[in-house]
């Protein structure tokens, strides 16, 4: 190739890669020049740092609020009221007496009793109502359907009611209380073919021993309550309506008829005063 025509070629060449390096160059001092005048921070040249799952837990924590157990429930008003003390217990005098959040009729019904059912009291009364213990929380009833004691002869005796067939009601009265009383007495003589035991006013209480004589005392003793009109008991008569004594009797020839072995009692039949 001859001198010139050499010269030529290394010229294209040259050139174009010359001017590539001054452009590289001017654009590295453009580089280096702005990082002068406003120089890149460390924090923000670093790059992102993925965060820890305990810190984004205990940043969640920290903005929720404090959860209590006490918060599961509305506190009480009145904190005596949620243990009420005790002060003895009363019966319940008829079937489906009502327990009432407070001592007013129109209160919510929170359930019913049946007669012979007994309640815890607090001794508290309002208006006609006796507040009452219930599942540990004080309820109320009125006054007047609950009493220290079932009046006499009201409760069902133990044994069944096999013996009130044909009873009238104050020799009912008189066999309910004489089995609630005297619980060992296992046997009485109720409606026969005979006398007032026919019409139902007569009641045998079946007992020999000495424990006659405070039944009959107990008999005397409640004779209005219950209707009795007279007692006979080892050959003797007790009649109010005649003699506030005791009366001997003649002998009729036998100890059942002499009432030696039980306790007879005549009621008026439906005189009883509870």
């Amino acid at each position: 190739m001859a001198p010139k025509q050499w010269r030529r070629q290394l010229t294209r060449v040259a050139l174009p890669a010359l001017g590539f390096v001054v452009v590289a160059g001017a654009a590295t001092a453009a580089v280096v020049h702005d990082a002068e005048i406003a120089p890149v921070s460390a924090a923000a040249a670093a790059p992102a740092s993925k965060p820890d799952s305990t810190d984004i837990i205990g940043s969640a924590l920290a903005e929720e609020p404090e959860i209590t157990r006490s918060a599961d429930r509305p506190q009480l008003a009145d904190a005596a009221a949620a243990d009420p003390d005790i002060d003895g217990t009363l019966v319940v005098l008829k079937d489906g007496v009502e327990v009432h959040a407070d001592s007013e009729g129109k209160s919510p019904v929170l359930a019913t009793l049946d007669e012979g059912d007994r309640v815890d009291v607090t001794g508290r009364t309002k208006g006609g109502w006796t507040e009452i213990v219930r599942k540990d929380l004080p309820r109320w009833v009125r006054s007047k359907e609950v009493a220290k004691n079932l009046p006499l002869g009201k409760a069902p005796c133990a044994a069944g009611s096999g013996v009130e067939g044909g009873l009238q009601p104050d020799t009912v009265k008189v066999y309910r209380a004489v089995c609630a009383r005297f619980p060992q007495i296992t046997r009485y003589g109720g409606t026969a073919g005979r006398g007032e035991h026919a019409t139902g006013q007569a009641l045998d209480i079946m007992v020999s021993s000495d424990l006659g004589n405070e039944i009959a005392a107990f008999l005397q003793e409640n004779r209005a309550k219950l209707g009795v009109e007279y007692l006979i008991w080892r050959q003797r008569i007790w009649r109010p309506a005649t003699s506030a004594s005791w009366r001997g009797m003649s002998s009729r020839g036998s100890a059942t008829a002499n009432h030696m072995d039980h306790v007879h009692v005549t009621t008026y039949g439906n005189a009883a005063t509870e």
